[in-house]
């Protein structure tokens, strides 16, 4: 009991650590069954075009170019890219940060792709508490598909998603956990 209330005496007032951009994409262990289980696979993007090109590849070519240009005005930094291996098969996962020029910008961003798969009719949303400024959502089906959770914080857009082929679709309640590890182990955290 001494232990816990001298920790929790010693972080009152305490400032979050900066925390690169590397380090706030989903870490080992955060979402069950999937992970970067060896070297890890990270890419850094500081072009959003380049972005957009490698993981935006069912849209057309002016789609990407429109997205990016928005990107610019919300003062696109760079993104960081995981992908996450699965140890089960039909299976695969993707988790981003990118960086923005303000809260705003990111708050925008988050609002953008909610318009966009609300206009397209693409998207099914589940709810996902405890995190604010979040959107979560299927692509596809049950039996081919997507689960995924995008959320703002600071300046700041997350992404977290698990993908599935041959009925291979994992329990959603273990994205939605991850998403909430994630959330607290970034939140409030400047940059370097």
């Amino acid at each position: 009991m001494l232990a816990l209330a001298w920790g929790e005496a010693t972080s009152v007032g305490a400032q979050p650590k900066p925390l690169p951009l590397s380090a706030r994409v989903i870490a080992h262990g955060e979402l069950v069954g999937f992970g970067p289980f060896g070297p890890s696979d990270l890419q850094t993007f500081t072009n959003a075009a380049a972005f957009l090109a490698r993981y935006q590849q069912a849209l057309t070519p002016s789609q990407r170019s429109a997205w990016a240009a928005l990107l610019r005005r919300e003062g696109f930094v760079a993104v960081a890219v995981e992908q996450l291996g699965s140890l089960s098969a039909h299976r695969g996962g993707l988790s981003w940060a990118m960086e923005l020029g303000s809260p705003a910008g990111a708050k925008s961003e988050v609002a953008k792709e909610v318009a966009e798969d609300k206009t397209h009719g693409r998207a099914s949303r589940f709810r996902v508490g405890g995190i604010p400024a979040v959107f979560a959502f299927r692509l596809g089906t049950s039996s081919n598909g997507g689960d995924n959770i995008l959320f703002a914080d600071g300046r700041f857009v997350y992404f977290v998603g698990v993908g599935w082929n041959n009925g291979g679709r994992p329990a959603r309640g273990a994205l939605i956990a991850a998403a909430h590890s994630l959330y607290k182990r970034v939140r409030g955290h400047p940059v370097p």
